[in-house]
C-alpha cells in the first residue's frame, strides 16, 4: 500500500487531471465513496433511513467533498446537518446541490453557531470531519477550537474525511486542539502521516477509498506500508523437493559472559525463519553455558583470554571467518559486549568477510561502530543496521529527540550516507534503503518495548537473508511484519505487559502458515 504525502498527492490528482479525469469527477466520486461508507455501517443495525448525521464542513474541498457525502446521504433517507466551520466562498455549488436534496446548513462560526451545534448533537449518530483534511498544518484557532471541543466531549462516533482535524498528513503531529477520529476515510491514497506517528488514539480505524485515480499515476512514491499481501509475496520460495541446503545457512556471532540470552534469542529467531541451518559462535564462557540450548542450531566457542574472559581477536575472528565461509548471512552483535577486544575482532572479521555475504548488524555491533571513524567505508558487504533510537543517535551523533522528531528523514539520511539498508526500530518501524525506498511497519505494541526483542527481530533477518541473500531491502521489510504480526498474536494471547521476546518467537511461523501455507494448499 503507497504512503503519500500532501504534496505527492497534489501531483497525483493534477497528473489524473491531465489523464483525464477531472478534480470535480474526483470530489464527486470522494464524497460518494464516503456516503456508501457510512451507509454500509448503518447498514449492519437497521439501515441508513433516519439516521441522524452531522458534516462539519471547512473552507475547501475537504468541505466540498462532505457536502457531496452529505448530498448522497440526504437522498438515501438520512437526516443530514452540515455546520459551517469556516467561511467559504459566495458561489459554492457543492452546498447547493446539497440544499437541494434536504441538507440542513447552518453557520457555527457565527454568534449561535456553537449553542446550535450542542443542541443538533444531542439526536445525532455520526459526525463526519470534513473541515481540513489534509489542507492545513496551521495550529487550530477559535472559533474551530470550541466547535471541535462540543463534538469530542459529546462522545459521538466521528468519521474523519482524509485526516482527523488537527493531524498532519507528512509528519502525523496531532494538534491538541484537534479532534481525533474513531475511523479514517482515507481518499485515494493512504497519507504518510498517520503511519510514521504510530498512534492508532488518533485516526481509529483507517480505510482506504477508491476515488477513481487512473492506474499508474503513482510511479514518484516510494514509500510503502506493509500489508499481509505485500509481505506474503516477499517470502522465498519453499520447493516440495528441496532440502535444507536448498534454503540457505545463517551464522550467529554474540554472546558473552554477561549476556548470555540475546545471542539464544537471536539464534531461536533464525532457526524459526525457514532457513536450513544456524552456525553458532560465541565466546568460551558463554559457549560453556548455552551450547545447545538451542538444539537445531550447531554451536561453535570463541577462545578468550584467561585473564579478563574477553575474545582473543585474532583466534576468534578466523573461526568466524570459517564459520562465515559455509553460511549465506551473518548476524552480529546480540549481547557481544563493548571492550577492546571486541572491537579489535569486529575489525578483523569485518576486513577480511567475504565482500559478497549479507550482514546484519545489531547491538554491541553497533555501539562498538558508531565509534569508528567512516566505519561504514571500511567493508563493502551489504548489510542491514538495526538500531534503536538511542543507537541511531550514536551512529549519526545526534540527539535521541533530534532522532524521534523525524524518524522519516533520519532513517532515510542514515541509509544514503552509510550505504546500507536500515532499520529503525520502535513504534511503526521504518525500514530504508539507500536509494530512496521506505517501507513502514503498521504494528504498533507497547510489549515488544522489552529486553530481547530486537534479538530475536535480527535473528529473523538473518534466517530470512540466508534464503534470499540478494534480497536485503526485502527480507528485513519481511522480517519486520512478520514479527511484527507474532507480536500481535502474543499480545492478544498473553497481554502487553505479560508478553516476552521468546512468546514472539514462538509465533514466528504464524504469519507464514496463515498466508502463505494456507494459499498453497
Amino acid at each position: 500500500m503507497k504512503l503519500v504525502t500532501a504534496a505527492q498527492m497534489q501531483a497525483i490528482e493534477q497528473s489524473s487531471v491531465e489523464a483525464g479525469v477531472s478534480l470535480d469527477t474526483l470530489m464527486e466520486n470522494a464524497g460518494l465513496s464516503v456516503a456508501e461508507w457510512v451507509r454500509a455501517r448503518f447498514d449492519e443495525d437497521n439501515g441508513i433511513f433516519g439516521r441522524r448525521v452531522v458534516i462539519l464542513i471547512g473552507p475547501g474541498n475537504n468541505g466540498a467533498d462532505g457536502f457531496v457525502a452529505g448530498r448522497h446521504l440526504a437522498s438515501w433517507g438520512a437526516n443530514v446537518t452540515a455546520i459551517l466551520c469556516a467561511d467559504r466562498k459566495a458561489q459554492d455549488p457543492k452546498r447547493e446541490l446539497a440544499e437541494v436534496v434536504g441538507v440542513s446548513v447552518f453557520d457555527g462560526t457565527s454568534k449561535d453557531g456553537l449553542e446550535l451545534l450542542i443542541s443538533t448533537l444531542d439526536s445525532t449518530d455520526l459526525v463526519v470531519d470534513a473541515v481540513l483534511g489534509t489542507g492545513a498544518s496551521r495550529p487550530i484557532t477559535e472559533p474551530l477550537t470550541s466547535l471541535l471541543f462540543v463534538v469530542l466531549e459529546s462522545a459521538i462516533p466521528v468519521a474523519a474525511l482524509d485526516l482527523p482535524t488537527g493531524l498532519n498528513s507528512d509528519t502525523g503531529e496531532f494538534d491538541i486542539a484537534g479532534l481525533p477520529a474513531d475511523f479514517t476515510l482515507m481518499l485515494g491514497y493512504t497519507k504518510i502521516g498517520p503511519a510514521l506517528a504510530g498512534d492508532p488514539s488518533t485516526t481509529g480505524d483507517i480505510s482506504e477509498l477508491d476515488i477513481g485515480i487512473p492506474a499508474g499515476l503513482d510511479s514518484q512514491v516510494d514509500v510503502e506500508l506493509l500489508t499481509p499481501d505485500l509481505a506474503a509475496s516477499l517470502y522465498p520460495e519453499r520447493p516440495f523437493a528441496a532440502h535444507k541446503g536448498t534454503f540457505g545457512s545463517n551464522l550467529i556471532i554474540g554472546g558473552s559472559k554477561q549476556y548470555l540470552g540475546a545471542v539464544s534469542m537471536a539464534t531461536d529467531a533464525a532457526t524459526r525463519s525457514g532457513n536450513g541451518l544456524t552456525f553458532v559462535a560465541t565466546p568460551e564462557p558463554a559457549y560453556n553455558r548455552i551450547a545447545g540450548a538451542i538444539p537445531e542450531a550447531v554451536y561453535s566457542s570463541l577462545p578468550v583470554s584467561s585473564e579478563n574472559s574477553e575474545v582473543t581477536p585474532t583466534t576468534a575472528a578466523r573461526i568466524a571467518l570459517d564459520l562465515a565461509a559455509r553460511s549465506n548471512s551473518v548476524v552480529i552483535g546480540p549481547g557481544l559486549g563493548n571492550n577492546p577486544s571486541t572491537s579489535e575482532f569486529l575489525s578483523i572479521f569485518l576486513s577480511q568477510m567475504n565482500p559478497a555475504t549479507p550482514l546484519v548488524l545489531d547491538a554491541d555491533a553497533l555501539n562498538i561502530l558508531s565509534g569508528s571513524h567512516k566505519w561504514w567505508d571500511r567493508f563493502e558487504n551489504p548489510a542491514v543496521l538495526t538500531p534503536h533510537s538511542g543507537e541511531m543517535s550514536r551512529l549519526l551523533g545526534i540527539s535521541i529527540q533530534e532522532v524521534q522528531e523525524d524518524r522519516k528523514s533520519t532513517v532515510l539520511e542514515a541509509a544514503k550516507k552509510f550505504g546500507k539498508i536500515v532499520v529503525l526500530k520502535g513504534a511503526s518501524t521504518l525500514i530504508a534503503a539507500p536509494d530512496g525506498r521506505l517501507a513502514v511497519s503498521p504494528w504498533v505494541n507497547s510489549g515488544l518495548a522489552k529486553g530481547g526483542s530486537g534479538d530475536v527481530l535480527a535473528g529473523l533477518i538473518g534466517g530470512l537473508l540466508a534464503q534470499s541473500p540478494d534480497e536485503s531491502f526485502a527480507m528485513s521489510s519481511l522480517g519486520v511484519f512478520v514479527h511484527g504480526y507474532a507480536a500481535d498474536i502474543a499480545s492478544r494471547e498473553l497481554g502487553e505487559t505479560g508478553m516476552r521476546a521468546t512468546d514472539v518467537s514462538e509465533r514466528l511461523g504464524a504469519f507464514y502458515r496463515d498466508y502463505v501455507q494456507s494459499d498453497s494448499q
